[in-house]
């Protein structure tokens, strides 16, 4: 079957977006100018808008997609023609998602990622209507092969996928005035409308009539310590502003929930998504705290999947459960969501030979950034041997993570799960069951043997594959790991009979 016809709207649409600038540049900025590479450019630039209308249409007529047997059938292609073969066991999330112009006309958008890499990593649907997004949900979830679309009601639809959802639903989370203010500043969102400016003060500028005026404007803010300081304040009131909105509208409405197969992430003001993943495929847990969010105790819960959750929209990450939880509110909810996971709050510190270790270690980072500073020598503040003085900056900062990294990183390992914190600056702990490791690589360099220290690594599946590695432990720890994970064939043969 074809994809819905407003397909080729929201297409035509995310066109004209994307192509608003260059033509506002071409037409508008440099309409005047007879440079050859403006003149062409227009006659080019209307003819890829005439040829990609034309391909916007002829590929909705020629796509199509089916399901028969637990498998979806993407036909894709003009000239080339390609058929994908997803089985619904590859599907891993699923994200809807609502934008602006899908609340304008009353539908919506629809994603199943899967483990699977390269082109094919996700079917999509860009413009559908909710109950049949819904009907797809459910069918993905059943594994069966029901009658066809045409033949289900959108009430028989709604009914048997909302009201079961509603009813074992449980809430978990969903973000206080607190919690959001907390999120406006820690997130930094007010710089944003640094670029925007930027961007608006670069493609407008030329259109200004006289830029000698507002060259004067300049000075006189310069001249006038007064004024140029409540410029100041206004702009930073103006970018507070700005951050705590764009904050509100992306976090405003969240919700995270959970039943007994999936847990629930439901987001977003004016573009709303939602996303579903199976508790099962989920491949473990990362909890991210950057500086700021250390001073404020808050961190980050990411979900581990096989599936490739990047949004190159720059949009909110899918995987993560919440940017911005209180650290005893984020073990909290992992328990709650993911009793599996048994979170550790005694963990074992590094030796204090890692320290040593760890600060002989050679760094090429700093070996480079010296001898760049040395054979420029740049002229920093009017310093003439500024480049040294930058050197030992560089110096100082890589010390002070190593330090940091130390006192951070500490871990355990149980019967079936492994879990460690680590990091300088920012810090990072991880959590996955040993039946989810596909890899363990237990390494020592000359060094590390010197100090009787040792790295492990493991391997998750992912897409890609998520790697973390626990450096300078001591080395009848690191065997005694690589003897645990040799166990991981009891976990999985469990797993099977189960």
């Amino acid at each position: 079957m074809r994809y819905h016809p407003l397909t080729m709207v929201f297409q035509i649409y995310q066109l004209v977006k994307n192509s608003f600038l260059i033509a506002l540049f071409l037409f508008v900025i440099k309409r005047d100018s007879a440079f050859w590479l403006f003149e062409y450019g227009r006659y080019v630039f209307v003819i890829a808008m005439l040829l990609s209308l034309v391909y916007i249409v002829v590929s909705w007529i020629v796509e199509k997609y089916e399901w028969k047997d637990q498998t979806f059938y993407i036909y894709k292609g003009i000239f080339v023609k390609h058929t994908s073969i997803i089985p619904f066991s590859k599907v891993q999330n699923v994200t809807k998602k609502t934008t602006f112009f899908h609340k304008v006309i009353g539908l919506t958008s629809l994603t199943l990622e899967t483990a699977m890499d390269g082109n094919d990593d996700a079917i999509r649907f860009p413009v559908l209507s909710k109950e049949k997004a819904d009907y797809l949900v459910e069918l993905v979830q059943s594994g069966d092969h029901p009658q066809n679309i045409e033949e289900v009601s959108s009430e028989t639809a709604e009914s048997t996928q909302q009201k079961q959802e509603a009813a074992d639903r449980v809430i978990h989370f969903t973000p206080s005035r607190n919690d959001l203010w907390r999120a406006s500043f820690t997130s930094l969102s007010f710089l944003a409308i640094i670029p925007i400016v930027l961007g608006l003060i670069e493609n407008i500028g030329p259109l200004l009539p006289d830029t000698d005026l507002f060259e004067g404007i300049f000075q006189v803010l310069l001249d006038n310590k007064g004024l140029l300081v409540g410029v100041i304040v206004l702009t930073a009131m103006l970018a507070a502003g700005f951050g705590v909105v764009r904050t509100f509208i992306r976090y405003g409405k969240y919700e995270i929930s959970s039943n007994s197969t999936h847990i629930f992430i439901d987001r977003g003001v004016l573009d709303e998504s939602s996303f579903m993943i199976e508790k099962e495929k989920i491949q473990g847990l990362e909890m991210h705290q950057t500086w700021l969010k250390r001073i404020f105790g808050l961190v980050e819960v990411k979900l581990i999947s096989s599936a490739n959750t990047d949004n190159k929209d720059g949009s909110v990450s899918v995987n993560s459960l919440y940017p911005f939880l209180p650290l005893n509110k984020a073990y909290q909810l992992i328990e709650e969501v993911l009793p599996i996971y048994q979170l550790n709050n005694e963990l074992q510190r590094l030796p204090k030979q890692a320290l040593w270790l760890k600060l002989c270690r050679p760094s090429w980072i700093w070996i480079l950034a010296t001898i760049g500073l040395g054979i420029f020598k740049p002229n920093f503040l009017q310093i003439q041997q500024a480049w040294w003085i930058l050197s030992l900056v560089i110096l100082f900062v890589i010390i002070l993570h190593r330090i940091l990294d130390y006192m951070h990183t500490r871990y355990a390992v149980t019967s079936d799960q492994v879990q460690w914190w680590h990091g300088g600056l920012t810090s990072r702990m991880f959590i996955t069951k040993r039946k989810k490791v596909i890899e363990l690589t237990y390494s020592q360099t000359r060094l590390q043997k010197y100090f009787q220290v040792a790295s492990i690594t493991t391997v998750n599946r992912s897409n890609p594959p998520h790697m973390e590695t626990l450096d300078d432990i001591p080395v009848e720890y690191g065997q005694a790991i690589e003897n645990w994970y040799l166990k991981r064939q009891e976990d999985v043969l469990l797993e099977k009979n189960l």
